[in-house]
């Protein structure tokens, strides 16, 4: 009887110690290494390495795996944590929607690729410009009209000066032909990347329909596609959950950019849109499914790429080569945008970030890239 009890004393222990041991190994046992773990590690670590703000992305693999996630601060007075439904502006991804819209008018026999602007807007606009009556709409889309981009430093300066001022489209255009560096080239001879281009395309869109340009993009792209927290600047309801922008200006300053700060008055046209990594992947998947055309005609128009200057532009979109498809990617106020999408295997990186970095982009996108495509 001894022995029997020393058995099952012994036997019990030994099942203790077994259960207890599996446990440890439960809790040693390293997470999966899934894609969403791999792409949260490196956009954490490079947040922090570039001492950024804070970053949302969206990502997708080759083989179909998702990440959706952000890291860091949407507001770094609040200490309040950037979320992966974060709004930023996007800047000049914005150019894609207008493109669409001007591509889209095309398909309704409003516009040919050759038409020229000078047919659609009145006189005073026309005669602002040299060359103004031979550029066409591909021009203006392609970046290839030889206009003068408003956008440079003088132009900054100005607009430090006084940061709440209303700008408008003729404002914009009058500073990019009387800038101290102005320069104009006869359309079709060189690639030259232009704001002012956008620009004059939005006053395309207002004049043959009659409608805001932000309406256009609202009726045409954002409600069938359900961009639930996509809109034109102009047409915002609330600025909730959006993220404050960190811009360096001067010598070591930094800028803290929000709706009250600096309005998005000198955006309009090439700019001036707010949206979401996620709604971002939503359009761009759209676009090149062709669900945003009636004809595949349209979207390869879209994509046939400029050569002049040895770019590789399209009609609002960029050629990004290899693996990382087609795209585009924008800057504004401390506010930082990239979309790619590979329009063959559905293969994605949609980035926002909202402080000023000249790293951080290449930081986060390179790795992201390499287990995208491995």
């Amino acid at each position: 009887m001894k022995n029997y009890r020393k058995f099952m004393l012994l036997s019990v222990l030994l099942s203790v110690f077994i259960f207890s041991c599996k446990d440890d190994v439960d809790e040693i046992i390293e997470p999966v290494n899934t894609f969403e773990n791999q792409v949260k590690e490196i956009l954490d670590s490079v947040v922090i390495k570039e001492d950024v703000a804070g970053a949302a992305l969206f990502a997708i693999n080759n083989t179909g795996e998702e990440a959706w996630l952000a890291s860091g601060l949407k507001n770094k007075e609040a200490n309040e944590p950037l979320g992966k439904e974060t709004k930023f502006r996007i800047a000049s991804i914005s150019k894609t929607f207008l493109a669409v819209t001007i591509l889209q008018l095309m398909e309704e026999g409003k516009l040919a690729m050759d038409t020229k602007y000078a047919s659609i807007l009145p006189d005073s606009v026309v005669e602002l410009f040299p060359y103004g009556n031979e550029i066409t709409v591909y021009q203006l889309l392609s970046h290839t009209s030889g206009l003068y981009d408003f956008e440079d430093d003088q132009f900054v300066d100005i607009l430090f000066q006084n940061l709440l001022y209303q700008w408008t489209p003729w404002d914009l255009m009058n500073h990019a032909l009387n800038a101290d560096s102005a320069v104009f080239f006869p359309p079709n001879t060189e690639y030259h990347y232009s704001n002012t281009n956008y620009i004059l395309l939005g006053l395309i869109v207002e004049a043959l329909t009659d409608k805001s340009l932000e309406q256009n993009i609202r009726e045409r792209i954002i409600a069938p596609l359900s961009l639930n927290n996509t809109y034109s600047w102009e047409e915002a309801v609330s600025w909730e959950n959006c993220a404050t922008g960190y811009m360096a200006y001067g010598a070591g300053n930094m800028f803290v950019v929000n709706d009250q700060t600096l309005p998005l008055y000198f955006e309009w046209g090439h700019g001036q849109m707010v949206s979401t990594v996620y709604d971002l992947s939503l359009f761009f998947r759209a676009l090149t499914n062709g669900k945003l055309f009636q004809y595949q005609e349209t979207y390869n128009l879209m994509t046939d790429w400029t050569t002049l200057s040895g770019q590789t532009y399209g009609l609002g979109i960029d050629n990004l080569s290899g693996e990382l498809g087609v795209g585009h990617d924008g800057s504004t106020g401390g506010n930082y945008s990239f979309a790619s999408i590979n329009p063959q295997t559905g293969a994605m990186i949609i980035l926002c970030f909202n402080q000023s970095s000249d790293t951080f982009m290449g930081a986060a996108i390179n790795p992201i890239y390499k287990i995208i495509n491995p």
